[in-house]
């Protein structure tokens, strides 16, 4: 079995995981996002708990064109540290931020609801579309355990925000990952998650940068492995954040696929659990010249952030005085 082998999960990993360890950063996470591209409205629906030291946090968060920061968009609720309950079953649970997600068909169909009155509402199914593409580590015996999966799907239902009802039907991913994550993240710095699916069908994810870079695509109907890659960003040059991505993915049977992606809206946003941010984007790709909806996550330590664009500052400052 390899990577993306969905035959690596069972329906038991529609539940919470046992990590086997009792390491004080064990990890665990349910993420759904979703859309409505004409309004410019993008959407996270994310929670995760660390089991080992009885917490639980996340939420959800809406933004859309009107701003970038998280604490100005139109609905933003990212817990940190919520009373994790001893009794807990993902295939039907409310997490301690109020999310509820029931498994209808294992690894396939779920409802997710939420309830902040008067300032949102929701009631959603995510229906897959696709199996899993799932991520293993390997542990000293050799054994590959999965830790990780991404999956489309479509997301259709009902969200009222601030007193208005809001028809979504989209595609969309979904994640899951169980492993033992540090807060005091290093990683990043640039790289992307990068995620899109068209109405035909094309599809891709890819995670990394030029450096590195791996996920899966879809064309003509068949889903294969990214090997290697690039990717480009055009950046806002007063905030920082992408306004154009470029993407270009070779997979496993040679074949190399080109993602031209345009930021609609944005949101920067504290990664929930870890010293980070990340830039989560709404975006118009193009796979192949095919048109596609989909997200752009560039995940930064703040650090890293915060000496870009210090760096970036006095550049531009520096051009004013010699111009």
């Amino acid at each position: 079995m390899a990577e993306g082998d969905q035959q690596l999960l069972s329906s038991d990993d529609d539940n919470f995981h046992d990590l086997g360890t009792d390491a004080w950063w064990s990890h665990e996470t349910s993420w759904f996002w979703f859309s409505i591209p004409e309004r410019g409205i993008g959407g996270w629906i994310y929670n995760w708990i660390r089991p080992n030291i009885g917490v639980s946090g996340g939420g959800c968060w809406i933004w859309d064109g009107s701003t970038f920061l998280h604490w100005e968009i139109p609905y933003f609720s990212n817990y940190h540290n919520l009373r994790l309950p001893t009794e807990r079953d993902l295939r039907d649970f409310i997490f301690p931020s109020g999310v509820r997600v029931q498994a209808l068909v294992p690894l396939s169909k779920y409802r997710l609801s939420y309830s902040d009155q008067p300032e949102i509402e929701f009631d959603f199914t995510f229906e897959a579309v696709m199996d899993p593409w799932v991520s293993v580590n390997i542990a000293e015996s050799g054994v590959k355990r999965p830790n990780h999966f991404d999956q489309f799907g479509r997301v259709t239902g009902i969200l009222l925000l601030h007193g208005e009802t809001i028809l979504v039907d989209c595609l969309a991913i979904r994640d899951r990952t169980w492993a033992v994550r540090s807060e005091r993240w290093t990683r990043g710095g640039g790289y992307g998650y990068t995620s899109a699916m068209s109405e035909s069908g094309q599809a891709f994810l890819s995670v990394g940068d030029s450096s590195a870079m791996k996920g899966f695509v879809v064309i003509d109907g068949l889903r294969t492995a990214v090997v290697s890659g690039s990717r480009k960003v055009i950046r806002n040059p007063v905030h920082g954040w992408p306004i154009k991505v470029a993407l270009e993915m070779r997979d496993d049977h040679g074949r190399v696929v080109e993602a031209i992606g345009t930021s609609i809206s944005r949101v920067a946003t504290p990664v929930p659990g870890v010293n980070g941010v990340v830039w989560t984007s709404l975006v118009d790709w193009r796979i192949n010249g095919v048109q596609a909806w989909g997200d752009d996550q560039e995940p930064w330590p703040i650090k890293a952030w915060a000496t870009l664009r210090r760096e970036n500052i006095l550049l531009r400052d520096s051009a004013k005085e010699s111009g």
